[in-house]
């Protein structure tokens, strides 16, 4: 049994503001303040209702990034000059539009060089985040305002439907990229901090993680890991027939996949805890053969917030998860929340769940306490 660090404290950028981007939010205030003053002395040109949220969207990107560009100084030289570079040709663009003239083939540019510029950032493994997502959003929505088709039949239809499917690609691709970048921000190496605390560059999605003493266990704590793991492959010898798991109460209907989760709603609130003979959930998985193999189970605290028992130190680490979609029909999981705030048709979200830990009964695991890869799970079953 190793001690190992859960991940980065708290949970994943992608459904956060960034402490290293609040300077652009603070950028966009200051931006909101001073048109609302310039307003009060009327020195604002009369727009029409479009092109004044067109200048509006541009100005608010061109703040952002500029304030982007002056707070983050832990960021590479060449990050800041494309995001300075992005905040004046976004805020030329908007002052072009405040004079009269149209954004033009220049404005269609710059905006797209700027979501452009988002996508390689974030596929590179730059953790999104909401402030980045909504700047994008936005510059997506003023790009469908400066390629609207100009009056002309026939001609207006085509330009029109062309020019849908390109914003409807742009939102796609902004959400598989950030997608990518909140993976890939996951998964670079942990480190450790000045005191002590072992930390990743970010969660995974859908993750939610306590801060972990990076620190060998000691004896008693050992022990009491060794023990939980003993006495729950004991418990839980009767349980790999799911016919027996089903008559006390588990729902095993619909047994399918690597990780089911079979819950049994009797033991979430019956005052046990970490009690290797009433797990709340047994976890299967299906064979090739379709015969199911029972892999081990998992402990669930009854609240929200309520800290689960570290027993084993490092080798007990709980962890809860965020943003996730549930169906009720049948009961499950259908995936995590999208980055633009969607669950898939037919779910809704939760936005945090309580603590829990998984406990692994198969012979072999490298892991008894916590994650099991799932590469590891698809050859201990095929081989079953």
């Amino acid at each position: 049994m190793q001690s190992h660090a859960a991940g980065a404290a708290g949970g994943s950028g992608l459904y956060q503001l960034s402490p290293e981007h609040v300077a652009g939010l603070v950028a966009l205030v200051m931006l909101v303040a001073v048109a609302w003053l310039a307003r009060r002395g009327s020195r604002l040109p009369r727009l029409s209702p479009i092109d004044g949220l067109l200048v509006a969207l541009l100005g608010a990107s061109a703040a952002i990034h500029a304030g982007l560009a002056l707070g983050q100084s832990d960021h590479s030289a060449g990050l800041r000059a494309m995001m300075s570079l992005d905040a004046i040709a976004l805020a030329f663009i908007a002052r072009r539009i405040w004079r009269g003239s149209p954004a033009g083939r220049l404005g269609v540019l710059v905006l797209v060089g700027s979501i452009g510029t988002y996508w390689f950032s974030t596929a590179s493994g730059e953790s999104p985040d909401q402030l980045g997502i909504a700047t994008k959003l936005g510059e997506i929505l003023a790009l469908g305002i400066v390629l609207r088709p100009a009056p002309g039949g026939r001609r207006r239809a085509m330009r029109s439907f062309a020019g849908s499917a390109f914003i409807a690609l742009l939102v796609l691709g902004t959400t598989a990229t950030s997608w990518i970048g909140a993976f890939r921000a996951a998964g670079g190496n942990h480190a450790e901090n000045g005191d002590g605390h072992a930390h990743a560059a970010a969660a995974l999605p859908g993750f939610v993680m306590p801060v972990v003493v990076q620190r060998e266990p000691t004896p008693a704590e050992r022990a009491a890991a060794t023990e939980l793991v003993q006495k729950t492959r004991t418990a839980l010898a009767r349980y790999a027939d799911p016919h027996v798991a089903a008559a006390d109460g588990y729902n095993v209907a619909g047994l399918h996949g690597l990780d089911f989760h079979a819950q049994n709603p009797a033991y979430e609130h019956d005052g046990r805890i970490l009690d290797p003979a009433h797990p709340e959930a047994l976890v299967y998985a299906v064979a090739p053969s379709g015969r199911p193999v029972l892999l081990g189970a998992m402990f669930q605290m009854p609240s929200i917030g309520e800290p689960g028992p570290a027993i084993g130190g490092p080798l007990t680490v709980w962890h809860g998860h965020e943003q996730v979609c549930i169906t009720l029909t049948p009961p499950g999981l259908a995936g995590l929340l999208s980055p633009m705030g969607m669950c898939p048709i037919g779910s809704f979200d939760l936005p945090l769940t309580s603590q829990m830990i998984h406990v692994w009964i198969v012979p072999g695991a490298p892991e008894a306490i916590g994650d099991l890869d799932d590469a590891w799970k698809r050859a201990y079953v095929a081989a079953q």
